[in-house]
């Protein structure tokens, strides 16, 4: 695949990552300490599918950076091992929690709720975790880590 097609798709995997399911955690906690009803539920229901999209976008995110940087010959080089070890060490450990959560735990919670049925503590825990330190702590963590990795990308110079 040509370089420029492929940065393409890596540039358009990132927006996927990061947009769609911001905005929907924003309108989520905006409807949050409304009643159950038919609304809240859609709300809840596209929350969880763009965390979906969100997944599938990571995958192709890491596909993507990882063939141009093999077609390119930049394993070589320390601002490729800087970015490789923030990805490794924060963004993959965040997205595999985010994955069990967002796309079983959690997910599996909420759409027990928005059925009527009554939560067992085990899945309210899952929805306060989710919702609560785990959402509070990638909302900071991530947007560094990627500052970081954009630096990394564009500048082509190691941080240190």
């Amino acid at each position: 695949m040509e370089y420029s097609i492929l940065k393409l798709v890596h540039i358009g995997a990132l927006v996927l990552w990061l947009g769609p399911a911001l905005g929907a955690w924003i309108v989520l906690k905006a409807v949050e300490r409304e009643e159950v009803n038919s609304v809240t539920a859609k709300v809840n229901r596209a929350f969880f599918a763009m965390i979906t999209l969100e997944h599938i976008a990571f995958f192709v995110l890491l596909a993507t950076g990882l063939y141009m940087a093999m077609m390119a010959g930049w394993f070589a080089t320390t601002w490729v091992h800087q970015k490789l070890l923030i990805i490794g060490l924060i963004i993959i450990p965040l997205e595999v929690v985010d994955i069990v959560l967002g796309n079983w735990l959690a997910a599996k919670a909420s759409r027990n709720l928005y059925n009527g049925q009554k939560l067992s503590r085990r899945e309210q825990r899952w929805l306060v975790i989710y919702h609560g330190p785990f959402t509070k702590l990638a909302i900071v963590i991530i947007p560094l880590s990627v500052i970081l990795i954009m630096y990394l990308a564009v500048s082509k110079s190691p941080l240190f």
